[in-house]
C-alpha cells in the first residue's frame, strides 16, 4: 500500500452521507488536486500519481466515490444525482479550507470533473479528464438515442453493458460470478475481448452468467489486482452500479436540467487524456465534444487501454504536472 492508511479521514457532507478520503496537505505554494475515480475502481486506483505528486508538494483528496470503499452505499440511485455528489465535494473542499483547487477525473470521475466546472466554476483553477472527456449537459439525450446514434455512427452496437448493469439483477450476478465480471472489467487483451462482450446488448450479462474469464490486465500488478478486488467485494456492487441506473433510466437527464446553457462551456484551462487503447470511451468519440466546449486545452494521448492510470502511470505523471506547472500562479489556494 502506498497510500498511508493513517492519511485517510472521513466527513459526514451536509447530506448526511460519510466520505472516505485520503488528505495530503499543499507544500510551497502548490495547488490542492481532487482527484475522482470511476467504475469499479477505489481512491487506491491512483496511487501511483498520489506518489508522484505529493512528492513534488501538490495537495491532495483523494475520495472513495460514493458507493465504494470506506464511502457511504446508498442503494438509492436518486443519492447518485450528479447535482447531490458535487455537493459532497464542495463540503469536502469547505471543510479543509480550500477556496481553489484542481479536478482530475478518469470515467465516472470525469463526469463529476465535468460538473462541478457547470456548478462551480469558480471553485478551481483547471480540470483535466482521463479517457471520458467532457461532454455537455443534454437533458434530451436518453440512453436509448445513445445507443441508436452509436450503431449509426459506427455501425457497431456500444455502451450495451450499461443497461446490464443498471439492471435490478445486474449487481447481484456480477458478485455471484465477481471473477468474471472483475476479469471482464480487467482484460489484458480489451482491445478484443470490450468490442464483443461490453459494447453490444446483452453480451455482458451472458459472459457474466456463463462464469467466463480471460487474463487480467498485466499492467496492474497481482497484488494490486487482488486488494481492488477484495476491497470491491466487501463494498457490494450495488452501489457501483447505481451509478448506471441514474444513466440508463431518467434521473441523470432530469437531474441536468437546472444547469443554465451559460455553464456548459468551460473557459478556464481543460487536460484530456486520451486512452487510444480503449474501445468504449474510444478518442473518436471523446475529443470532438471536449474541444467543441473547451477552448483553453491540452489534449494528450496514451497509448493504453482505458486503465490509462496503471498501463500509462509514468507518462501520465509527467504529463499532467507538465500542465499543472502552467496553471495561474496567483490563484487563492
Amino acid at each position: 500500500m502506498s497510500m498511508d492508511a493513517s492519511r485517510y479521514k472521513d466527513l459526514t457532507t451536509s447530506r448526511g452521507l460519510n466520505y472516505h478520503y485520503y488528505f495530503s496537505a499543499a507544500k510551497e505554494a502548490k495547488p490542492t488536486l481532487l482527484l475522482l475515480h470511476g467504475f469499479p475502481s477505489l481512491s487506491y486506483d491512483w496511487h501511483n500519481q498520489v506518489t508522484y505528486l505529493e512528492e513534488r508538494g501538490y495537495g491532495l483528496i483523494v475520495p472513495d466515490m460514493l458507493g465504494y470503499g470506506g464511502t457511504a452505499k446508498p442503494e438509492d440511485p436518486n443519492q447518485y444525482k450528479s447535482s447531490l455528489i458535487v455537493q459532497d465535494f464542495i463540503d469536502i473542499l469547505d471543510a479543509e479550507n480550500v477556496k481553489q483547487s484542481v479536478v482530475i477525473g478518469h470515467d465516472w470521475g470525469s463526469v463529476i470533473t465535468a460538473r462541478l466546472a457547470n456548478y462551480h466554476i469558480d471553485r478551481f483553477i483547471g480540470f483535466a479528464f482521463l479517457a471520458v472527456g467532457y461532454f455537455a449537459p443534454n437533458p434530451e439525450q436518453t440512453y436509448e438515442n445513445t445507443l441508436a446514434l452509436m450503431k449509426q455512427v459506427t455501425g457497431k452496437d456500444g455502451f450495451g453493458y450499461q443497461a446490464f448493469f443498471a439492471d435490478a439483477e445486474g449487481p447481484k450476478l456480477c458478485e455471484k460470478n465477481f471473477d468474471s465480471f472483475y476479469s471482464l472489467l480487467h482484460a489484458h487483451d480489451s482491445l478484443n475481448i470490450w468490442p464483443e462482450f461490453i459494447s453490444p446488448l446483452g453480451a455482458t450479462r451472458k459472459w457474466v452468467e456463463e462464469n467466463r474469464q480471460t487474463e487480467l490486465n498485466r499492467h496492474i500488478p497481482p497484488e494490486d489486482h487482488a486488494y481492488k478486488k477484495a476491497a470491491l467485494q466487501k463494498g457490494g456492487l450495488t452501489g457501483p452500479m447505481c451509478w448506471y441506473r441514474i444513466r440508463v433510466g431518467d434521473i441523470e437527464r432530469e437531474d441536468t436540467r437546472q444547469i443554465p446553457q451559460s455553464s456548459y462551456a468551460i473557459e478556464k484551462p481543460v487536460w484530456l487524456g486520451l486512452a487510444e487503447g480503449d474501445t468504449v470511451a474510444a478518442p473518436f468519440l471523446i475529443r470532438p465534444p471536449t474541444e467543441q466546449w473547451c477552448k483553453n486545452l491540452t489534449i494528450k494521448s496514451f497509448s493504453g487501454s482505458h486503465w490509462l492510470l496503471w498501463d500509462n502511470k509514468d507518462e501520465i505523471n509527467v504529463e499532467l504536472t507538465a500542465w499543472l506547472e502552467t496553471l495561474s500562479a496567483t490563484a487563492k489556494y
